[in-house]
């Protein structure tokens, strides 16, 4: 906000009388510029000191939706959804993906969910059929195309001949399902693999995680997707071997993650079991943060082992009935988001699956599409609530926390720009923030972008930055975020 300059004191002394009388008092300084605001309320303050560099982006698994999608005939369509993920500037700017290395279900076989079979390299022992998964393999070749930067691979089960049980979906028991005989046989299968993408598709995967939620004692025979269960000492073995085929085979440009556990605290027990070989074999550590609160304990050891620490897995459906405008599930995505970035500060934040079967009849997902049929694909409310993170919080950026626990704050240090997010799931208001840290460009303007009931990331009108913060107004059940440019620390 400026004032021109007035040759009159007297109109100088009325307006200052004026702006005090409406609750926020500003400071004029000599050049006519308002640069100081009074707040009516505590501003958020901008925890500098806990600030963390290294953040790597956004990502995405292409389990399941991929197999869907990139077997859909009518590509222009097709190409709208991964324009709407991957796209920086049309779409959300996901730059993580993370593919499926499919075990392969038996073809006597037919309980696994809409996409959820993907097929095996390696449908019997002994034969590899290298032109299967060709519909997530387009998927990931689009993803590529436009804009992703960093690939993982990953397992969920072994090729369903190497299991106990003869199937995908888990042991009976829900205990080990890979035969004590096949270890080295599965870790041969998933290297070759990484070989086949680096060496005939160009694709180096950066890491392989050969585990998913291995801890979990619910991958029982009859599920209706790929699931294994491994205990503390099968997940070091498979892990060893898998590490030393690596080296054998030459595959230096793809390193071991793991082991992608659904609870934070389950992944602390497994790293503090974990020998010291294993320790030594992984270079990332992967979490889901489904459950679990140790998130402190499991940064700190990332630290100690000097390991990156990803957020691998995340998804939620809220608490509505199914509706592409339920709001409920927005405010899940941003209060993980903002929790996980805050305390646990992972260098990459990876949701589950960007597109959601509209048959589940749930409000999972950015988009909805019809698993069973081709016909048309539904953007939901999720998809703006991720993309006010997303869309602005860029690789690269220094992430901020706060000393509010319903906002957000990150900076780019090259655009001289600064993000700040605030979640509000309760009445209207305002929220202020602290900028005493950085320097603001004379005459500064913020953007303000929202999701709410009534705004899919609508941009509003833009605020007045003044020397010491700013303050904006905040709608109930809403996202906002707010850009400010010309910004630099002191």
């Amino acid at each position: 906000m400026k004032i021109r300059k007035r040759t009159s004191l007297i109109i100088i002394t009325l307006t200052l009388v004026l702006l005090a009388g409406g609750g926020i008092w500003m400071k004029h300084n000599s050049t006519g510029r308002l640069n100081t605001i009074h707040f009516d309320q505590e501003p958020v303050q901008l925890k500098l000191e806990a600030a963390y560099e290294g953040f790597e982006g956004w990502g995405t698994s292409l389990a399941w939706w991929a197999n869907v999608l990139g077997g859909w005939k009518d590509q222009a369509r097709a190409d709208e959804v991964m324009d709407l993920i991957f796209d920086a500037g049309q779409g959300l700017g996901i730059n993580i993906v993370r593919y499926n290395i499919g075990g392969g279900e038996n073809p006597d076989l037919k309980g696994l969910r809409p996409g959820g079979d993907v097929p095996g390299f390696q449908p019997e022992k002994g034969q590899w059929d290298w032109a299967a998964d060709a519909n997530q393999r387009a998927v990931l070749q689009g993803a590529i195309e436009r804009g992703v930067t960093i690939t993982e691979a990953f397992s969920n089960s072994p090729p369903y001949w190497m299991t106990v049980s003869g199937s995908v979906t888990g042991a009976v028991d829900g205990g080990n399902n890979l035969r004590v005989d096949q270890y080295e046989a599965f870790a041969d299968y998933l290297t070759e693999v990484v070989k086949q993408y680096r060496d005939q598709w160009g694709i180096t995967f950066r890491t392989l995680d050969p585990l998913n939620e291995p801890s979990s004692d619910w991958w029982k025979k009859g599920n209706q997707q790929e699931g294994s269960h491994f205990s503390t000492d099968k997940q070091m073995e498979l892990i060893k071997r898998v590490e030393k085929l690596l080296q054998s085979k030459g595959l230096e440009g793809t390193t071991i993650s793991a082991a992608d556990d659904n609870s934070i605290d389950e992944t602390v027990d497994n790293l503090k079991t974990y020998d010291a070989d294993t320790l030594q074999a992984i270079t990332q550590i992967n979490t889901h943060s489904y459950n679990g609160s140790r998130m402190e304990e499991l940064r700190q050891l990332a630290n100690q082992h000097g390991k990156r620490l990803w957020m691998s897995e995340y998804g939620t459906g809220g608490s509505e009935p199914h509706s592409h405008e339920d709001m409920s599930s927005v405010q899940e995505l941003a209060e993980r988001i903002m929790f996980d970035l805050k305390v646990m500060k992972p260098a990459a934040w990876i949701y589950w699956q960007a597109v959601e079967d509209e048959g589940a009849n749930n409000n999972w997902g950015f988009i909805h599409a019809d698993f069973k049929q081709e016909n048309g694909y539904e953007i939901t409310k999720q998809y703006y609530g991720m993309a006010q993170f997303s869309k602005f919080i860029r690789p690269g950026a220094v992430i901020i926390p706060t000393d509010n626990g319903r906002t957000l704050a990150a900076y780019d240090k090259l655009g001289d720009k600064l993000v700040l997010i605030v979640r509000n799931e309760l009445s209207e208001g305002k929220t202020a923030f602290d900028l005493k840290d950085f320097i603001v460009s004379e005459g500064a303007k913020a953007e303000v972008y929202q999701t709410s009931p009534d705004h899919n990331m609508t941009q509003l009108d833009d605020i007045s930055v003044y020397s010491n913060g700013l303050e904006v107004p905040i709608a109930d059940n809403s996202i906002t975020t707010i850009v400010v440019h010309g910004i630099r620390l002191h």
